[in-house]
């Protein structure tokens, strides 16, 4: 599904991404942990085209970048990341029906009237996920939780055969992270990539894990595999002891 061969990244001078490779198959969900800096981030930006690649290649759903048509590879994307903090300022005009209902239409804000089937959609969307009692209140009114819910949402609603979570859960508070959780626990037909630097917001439905260090990938495979106490003490420089709730999310502790 998607494959990242021998990427560099090089800005001024500096490698910041540094011979990078791995793939992602259907029916995977990748959390990718790593310190903040590594380049997580970077990497996946790719995917979206914000960032440019300074060698490699990038291949998702057949389609190679700069030899096919990357909108078709966006088109099946839904990405929830603070590069859509910069349409705050539409966004906190819109009801979360409306928000909600512009990943339909894939574009920020509503300027036209919707169709009797996607407010059929919207309402049927908004009630499976129990967000129908939002409907009506304004994004710039919500908690953090309840943005990057309805951020969620508005990316999940299009259908998108993969979803990238840019640290989603970054400055909320421990109900409003496990809330956020409890929404992509539920999540079907749709591969996850979760990129975090907290290792207990890996949730039972990851499948693999990348660990990402200085721009280089450490290790990468299965979950069980790779979250293991060598491992993270290679990639945190720190005696580290790794255990699995019962909700099946890892936990560190500190030797």
């Amino acid at each position: 599904m998607i494959e990242f061969k021998n990427i560099y990244f090089i800005r001024n001078g500096d490698i910041l991404i540094d011979d990078v490779s791995f793939k992602i198959n259907d029916n995977e969900n990748w959390a990718v942990l790593g310190p903040n800096g590594s380049g997580k981030s970077t990497i996946f930006s790719m995917l979206m085209a914000y960032t440019i690649a300074s060698r490699g290649s990038i291949k998702a759903f057949g389609i190679e970048f700069g030899k096919g048509n990357w909108k078709d590879v966006k088109s099946n994307i839904g990405i929830v990341s603070s590069t859509m903090d910069k349409f705050n300022d539409v966004l906190s005009r819109e009801t979360v029906y409306e928000v909600v209902l512009s990943g339909l239409k894939n574009k920020i804000g509503i300027y036209e009237r919707e169709s009797d089937e996607e407010r059929g959609i919207t309402e049927d969307f908004l009630k499976a996920y129990d967000f129908s009692s939002y409907r009506n209140k304004h994004y710039g009114n919500l908690s953090a939780g309840e943005k990057k819910k309805t951020m969620i949402l508005r990316s999940l609603i299009s259908k998108p055969k993969l979803l990238i979570l840019d640290e989603p859960c970054s400055s909320l508070d421990l109900y409003q992270r496990e809330q956020v959780l409890n929404v992509l626990e539920g999540i079907k037909n749709t591969n996850l990539i979760y990129i975090t630097h907290d290792i207990s917001e890996i949730s039972s439905n990851i499948t693999h894990v990348l660990l990402l260090k200085s721009g280089k990938v450490l290790k990468s495979g299965r979950k069980k595999d790779i979250l293991t106490d060598d491992n993270l003490k290679q990639l945190y420089n720190l005696d580290v002891n790794i255990s699995y709730g019962r909700n099946g999310r890892p936990m560190i502790e500190i030797l």
